[in-house]
């Protein structure tokens, strides 16, 4: 039988590692973000045609969703685990 203060201890280290998890994701959902920062730089330097600004605005919208998309899933896995450790480590 594990002692109480052991429990607590692998039941705090899980929900760090849980939530380190969920952070690492995001940061790996919002580097799309860099490829749009990269890539249209050297575009925005000048006037740009309207099919430009409709392809980078595309950009935006495609890597912001990524990133909700990211955090809402995230949060209900993150969420469920933290749950599930708290059950199962008492």
């Amino acid at each position: 039988m594990l002692s109480s203060k052991f429990k607590t201890i692998i039941r705090w280290a899980s929900i760090i590692t849980v939530s380190l998890g969920y952070y690492v994701w995001l940061a790996l959902a919002s580097l799309s973000f860099g490829h749009i920062s990269e890539k249209e730089s050297v575009l925005l330097s000048g006037p740009i045609t309207l099919e430009q600004h409709k392809a980078i605005m595309g950009s935006v919208m495609d890597a912001t969703n990524t990133v909700y998309i990211a955090a809402i899933w995230g949060f209900l896995v993150c969420v469920s685990l933290i749950l599930l450790i708290f059950s199962k480590v008492r």
